[in-house]
């Protein structure tokens, strides 16, 4: 008997990475899968070996090495697969697209009306999660929930890799938003059902665009996720902000290299045949009697 075949869900939980990174493995053609009657998709176990992650790694360096690209190895993402699950058609008539730019920002200064529109990039690159991610600043989270026990052990315990918000309700979340924008939101369950449609605002906000959001679920088994609810995963609560951490930096990028410190600066070498410097407290010479 052949072994069961695993949801998208089921593979994305064995990788550590969130079920719409396995939709594009499956989209790009890098993971074989079939599909159901009902239009969903079911893959073999073998086929998810070579993206499963190494025994002994941390979670975040699992996330990491159990999302590649490209088959055999893994390549840094643009920003254009960064920000979003397919290629929008704003993003076929930028420059940044058209050759491939590493940062879309580093084009952005060097050539001065280069063609990069930014129809899908409200605001300043500095609050872009993409920017913010490739230069190692805190990624920012909004967690939008009414459990106070969890809101206070994030507060207390974030650490520097993370810049979180909290919210009760939607209404906050979209305040919050306006002047906050997060690369990941987490929504909770009571929360989502007490205000339907909020997840799908929240994915689709285009103050936020190239967010995931999270549904957060506590004491019981993980909801079917529909394929168009705006949810791109779910996260058992309490969550921790390592978990965080591993969530938001599973899709790698190419970081911005280390400045090197200046050197110290290197005194010029003696003239020959000079005069010789006076000796100090020397104002002068005096004849011997």
């Amino acid at each position: 008997m052949s072994a069961p075949l695993l949801t998208t869900g089921k593979a994305a939980e064995l990788c550590s990475v969130m079920p719409d990174t396995v939709l594009k493995w499956i989209k790009k053609g890098q993971l074989a899968a079939t599909r159901t009657a009902g239009g969903h998709y079911r893959i073999d176990k073998e086929h998810l070996l070579p993206f499963l992650p190494e025994t002994g790694q941390t979670d975040a360096e699992q996330a990491v090495s159990a999302c590649p690209s490209r088959p055999g190895g893994v390549r840094p993402l643009r920003c254009w697969e960064y920000m979003s699950e397919t290629l929008r058609d704003e993003c076929k008539d930028c420059v940044a697209y058209l050759v491939h730019a590493s940062w879309c920002f580093e084009l952005m200064k060097v050539v001065h009306g280069s063609g990069i529109s930014k129809h899908l990039c409200p605001g300043p690159c500095q609050d872009c999660p993409y920017y913010r991610l490739v230069h190692g600043l805190p990624t920012n989270v909004l967690i939008v929930s009414r459990d106070e026990t969890l809101i206070q052990a994030i507060a207390r315990h974030s650490n520097g890799c993370l810049a979180c918000r909290f919210a009760r309700h939607g209404y906050d979340a979209s305040a919050i938003i306006s002047v906050f924008r997060p690369a990941l939101v987490i929504v909770g369950e009571r929360v989502a059902a007490g205000e339907t449609g909020l997840v799908k605002a929240l994915a689709n906000d285009p103050r936020a665009y190239g967010v995931r959001v999270l549904l957060g679920v506590r004491n019981g088994p993980k909801p079917p996720i529909p394929p168009d609810s705006g949810i791109a995963g779910s996260i058992d609560i309490p969550f921790t902000c390592e978990q965080l951490a591993a969530w938001t930096g599973h899709l790698p990028v190419e970081p911005l290299p280390a400045e090197e410190p200046p050197s110290d600066p290197v005194p010029p070498p003696a003239q020959k045949g000079g005069r010789r410097p006076k000796s100090p407290g020397v104002t002068g010479t005096s004849k011997s009697a």
